[in-house]
């Protein structure tokens, strides 16, 4: 009899377990989260590429935003990278930008590298 209650048992604390998600699944969730909150701020980065345009009629160009976002989705180190034309003020309106922005927390409790590629023409 205890034999059986013991089996019982045992199972039941394997078939709960499997109910947590694995590491993948929890950094999948934070891009996730991350992707969302920048698709619904497009706007703020494309108002920065249309005032760029208007400061240089036919411009085409790109540039690259990299940032760490802490464990509480705060922005940190915002900066410019493969910018491939020249504006300070575009490279200004998309930091305060992202600066301004506040992401879901990280799933892992830990800091992420965040990149996002703009396309300016």
């Amino acid at each position: 009899m205890k034999e059986t209650v013991l089996i019982a048992l045992l199972t039941l604390a394997l078939t709960s377990c499997s109910n947590v998600p694995t590491r993948e699944e929890r950094l999948e969730a934070t891009e996730k989260a991350t992707n969302r909150t920048l698709d619904r701020n497009q706007a703020l980065f494309q108002e920065c590429i249309q005032d760029a345009v208007k400061r240089s009629p036919g411009l085409d160009g790109g540039a690259t935003l990299v940032w760490i976002q802490n464990e509480d989705g705060f922005v940190k180190n915002p900066r410019v990278r493969d910018m491939n034309f020249k504006d300070p003020a575009f490279e200004d309106c998309i930091i305060s930008k992202i600066k301004a922005m506040k992401f879901p927390p990280s799933a892992e409790d830990s800091r992420t590298k965040v990149s996002l590629e703009l396309i300016v023409k």
